[in-house]
């Protein structure tokens, strides 16, 4: 399905009936990240999923993107469904969406589930990084593509995982060069969301990879004992668990959402 926001086209989809969930997905992905989790969620939950501007099935902004913006077309979809209370989970620049979609409507989040994500804004090291990142983009995107996308998986399962890894690098070809760069700078100038998790009144749940080569787990172990929020624990995973341990992620969300 498709809502107008700014007279574009937002792809998004809609399944089961229940409490709401929101799926927010990570960058360089779009709302088919999700398809095994939201085909179990959806047996007990409305599931909302979209794919933002630019990804997926969605068509580009003209503007210049930002998580705010990001949060405040997804808020809209969410208006026009009429949901106004809803667990919302964030895969990794989707975390950073759910936050500050907690910033701007705080009372309407009953569960905020960070997946692989932080409040946290980035460091000057990892601004650095975003940067080098944006000059590889200008210079051969599709380079940088084959670069970038194993690394979010450990060694051990780049075989295993190779389906997904060459079906994102594949869809990520398609993604117009300007939307990517576009998308690395608003996570780079993202603000820190930290003290507003921390003052959310609503359930809090951190799910983190055991090997996430992007996130220490040590450190965002002590980040959700700072925000007052239950950590989980994904064995065996690094930033990409929905497809590196799909089962112990479904068993987690089913666990955390009764």
């Amino acid at each position: 399905m498709q809502f107008k926001f700014q007279n574009k086209n937002i792809h998004y989809k809609t399944e089961g009936c229940g409490e709401a969930v929101v799926l927010l997905h990570g960058f360089l992905e779009n709302l088919s990240m999700w398809n095994r989790i939201a085909l179990e969620l959806s047996k007990s939950h409305k599931v909302i999923r979209l794919d933002f501007r630019g990804f997926g099935d969605s068509e580009e902004l003209e503007e210049v993107y930002s998580i705010a913006n990001f949060a405040n077309y997804t808020h809209q979809l969410l208006k026009e469904l009429k949901v106004t209370k809803y667990t919302l989970i964030g895969h990794s620049m989707g975390g950073y969406v759910a936050t500050e979609l907690c910033k701007i409507y705080p009372k309407e989040i009953e569960h905020l589930i960070l997946f692989h994500s932080t409040t946290k804004a980035d460091s000057e090291s990892k601004k650095k990084d975003r940067d080098r990142a944006i000059n590889a983009v200008y210079e051969k995107k599709s380079v940088y593509l084959k670069t970038a996308i194993p690394f979010l998986f450990p060694k051990q399962h780049q075989i295993s995982c190779s389906i997904f890894i060459k079906k994102m690098i594949a869809d990520a070809q398609l993604l117009n060069t300007n939307c990517i760069i576009s998308a690395i700078k608003a996570m780079k100038n993202r603000n820190d969301n930290s003290k507003v998790v921390q003052g959310l009144n609503c359930r809090k749940t951190y799910l983190a990879g055991s090997l996430d080569p992007l996130l220490a787990i040590n450190d965002l172990k002590e980040e959700a004992q700072n925000n007052h929020a239950k950590f989980i624990e994904i064995k065996d995973a690094g930033h990409m668990s929905h497809w590196e341990n799909p089962d112990q992620v479904i068993e987690e969300l089913k666990k955390v959402m009764v």
